[in-house]
């Protein structure tokens, strides 16, 4: 049963989210240097990431059934892991991230339960994620902005330098969202689900892909003070392949954590 528990959280699949939150941590770190904390930190996110895959396995069942990608990932869905055993799991693991973060300020407590909050709702009733535009703009948040201002606080406070780059990654996240629903769109569909890709269709969605793909390099390319950063949103209406997307964004990231570490 260990074995189905560990594979519920599809830790793998979350690593993207799991450095989002770690990036704020590194940017913030030397003004800061507690190692415990930045341990607590940085354990309270992994179990963060593993709880909101975990619970959206729970309340998955339905449509990765139909989906053969979907259902050799999701336990429970395979029969590998009963429903009980997978909401059990899931609470355990919510409840012991909810410890390390309260080992961290109020702020940072706070900020971690509304993650925890939002990431149930996404996935359980009311199931946000099953109702258009809410399904995008809840994901951007829990799995986009917030991450990352969680690690980003680490030193107690949030700069515009940070905000601007927990925006670039809220509108990152909605193009992975709606990358995501993409994915799954024919299964979302036999299962009756309103997702936005299936309200609006899948040309304006890739579409949305794009656009929001380049006001997140435009952002990230703006905060590095880069000429013609803007021009980062001519991606938009441009076929680009999303894994190329995804490269330049974790490239830009990666130089927005140098530029910081190196006092740039």
């Amino acid at each position: 049963m260990l074995r189905a528990i560990i594979k519920n959280t599809r830790i793998i699949d979350g690593k993207s989210f799991i450095g989002m939150g770690l990036l704020g941590l590194i940017m913030n770190f030397k003004y800061n240097p507690d190692f415990k904390g930045a341990f607590m930190l940085l354990m309270s996110l992994i179990l963060y990431v593993a709880y909101a895959f975990a619970v959206n396995n729970c309340f998955d069942i339905d449509t990765d059934l139909m989906n053969p990608r979907k259902r050799n990932k999701n336990p429970i869905a395979s029969g590998e892991l009963s429903l009980r055993a997978g909401i059990l799991s899931s609470i355990a693991i919510a409840t012991l991230g909810i410890f390390f973060a309260a080992s961290l300020s109020y702020e940072e407590l706070l900020i971690y339960v509304s993650m925890i909050l939002l990431a149930t709702l996404y996935s359980a009733p009311p199931r946000l994620k099953a109702q258009p535009i809410l399904d995008v703009l809840s994901h951007g948040i829990f799995f986009g902005a917030m991450p990352f201002f969680y690690g980003a606080f680490f030193d107690g406070v949030l700069t515009k330098y940070e905000i601007a780059i927990g925006l670039a990654l809220l509108f990152y996240s909605f193009a992975m969202e709606l990358r995501n629903h993409l994915e799954d769109y024919e299964s979302d569909l036999s299962a009756n689900l309103r997702t936005t890709p299936i309200v609006i269709g899948k040309n304006l969605s890739e579409k949305l892909i794009v656009m929001f793909s380049g006001l997140s390099i435009a952002l990230l390319l703006a905060t590095l003070n880069i000429p013609f950063g803007a021009l980062g949103i001519m991606v938009v209406g441009v076929r680009v392949n999303y894994r190329t997307l995804d490269m330049v964004v974790v490239f830009l990231l990666i130089l927005h954590a140098l530029r910081v570490l190196l006092g740039a």
